[in-house]
Formats: structure tokens, sequence, C-alpha cells
């Protein structure tokens, strides 16, 4: 290995760090003041770094919130997970590993979560961001409607675009939400309830 090697892996850590600390910024900055009122000099601040440096390292506030959004959606964990899905050949299987999915996101990643409900009121920027990242997570479990059709385990009355809609409604954006931090409900209890819910909802059982 040559002197510059090492020099190059130490400089592209070094811009890893820096990336990182930003995007903490900013994602602490937008849920505590707001999308629309925090600014880059401000996430600058909290990240102690120039404002020249945010815009080198991410971009402006749209690029820091979409790579907030990104992150969250393109989760290798999560990603696993919709494979998994993909393959499952029991139909309850199915939806016990999307509720176990949305669980780890909702539960590893309840900031992003709360970035993408709270952009879609904001600017048409950050709206645009949320609304992507929304639909990939709808697409996501798409995948899981499509593999209970796959199975021809969803109930007759139910096309997989009905039933992508079912799973959107059990264990989309704010089902989680709503059950844990509105209702007090633990994750393995919500967890649970949800399942059984949308495995009635889309099985008939």
């Amino acid at each position: 290995m040559t002197a510059a090697q090492p020099r190059a892996s130490r400089r592209q850590e070094s811009a890893e760090h820096t990336r990182r600390l930003i995007l903490d910024a900013a994602q602490d900055l937008f849920l505590t003041q707001g999308y629309a009122t925090t600014t880059v000099n401000d996430i600058a601040a909290r990240a102690r770094v120039a404002v020249a440096t945010v815009y080198t390292s991410v971009g402006g506030k749209p690029t820091l919130l979409r790579a907030l959004i990104e992150a969250g959606v393109n989760d290798p964990e999560t990603a696993e997970n919709v494979a998994a899905t993909a393959v499952a050949t029991d139909p309850r299987e199915v939806v016990r590993l999307i509720g176990a999915g949305t669980r780890y996101g909702h539960q590893s990643r309840p900031d992003t979560i709360r970035l993408m409900r709270a952009a879609a009121g904001m600017t048409a920027s950050a709206a645009a961001a949320a609304r992507d990242g929304a639909a990939a997570y709808r697409q996501a479990l798409r995948v899981g409607a499509a593999r209970l059709e796959e199975l021809s385990a969803l109930r007759p009355d139910l096309t997989v675009e009905q039933a992508t809609q079912v799973l959107w409604f059990y264990f989309g954006l704010h089902s989680w939400p709503q059950l844990v931090d509105e209702g007090g409900w633990s994750y393995e209890d919500a967890e649970r309830w949800l399942v059984d819910r949308a495995t009635e909802a889309l099985l008939g059982a």
C-alpha cells in the first residue's frame, strides 16, 4: 500500500464525519425550530463548520432534507426485510415481516419519520422530498401486497393496489406514531395489534 492510499482514506473518513455532523445538525434544527425558519448559517453553526462546507459536503436545505429522508428509506436492514418479504412462502409470515420491518424503521429512525410527516406541509421542495420518501415507503409495502397475490392469499375482493393501501393504513407513516407516541403503547404491543388487524383485513383470517 502506498503512502497516498492511507492519506486518501483518512481524507474520506474526515469528509464522511463532516457530512454526518452536518446532517445531524440539520435534522435536529429542522425538528426543533422548523424547516422554514432554519437557515444554512444555523446548520453550519450547530455543526461547527463553515457555511461553504455545508454546501460542498451536502448541499442546501432541500438537499439536506432529502439526504436525511433517503438515509431512512434506504436503510440496509429495511432493504433486507423487503427482500425477505418478497420470497416468503407463508402469507402470515409476509404480514409479520412487514410489521417487523416497519416497526424497525419507526423505532430506529423516529426523527426521519417526523421529518417526513412534517415536511409535507412546508415548502415545495420539502414537500417533494417528503412525497418521494413516502412513495418509496409505499413501494416497499407494495412488495408485500404483490407477494400475497402471488401466493393466492389475498381476499378475492382486493387488488394488489387496494392491498397496498390497506398495508399503508396499518403500517404507513401515521399508525405507529398514533399508537406509540400518542397512545402510549409499547412497540411490541403495537406490532402485535397491527399485524393481527392487517392479517384479518388482507387474508380474511
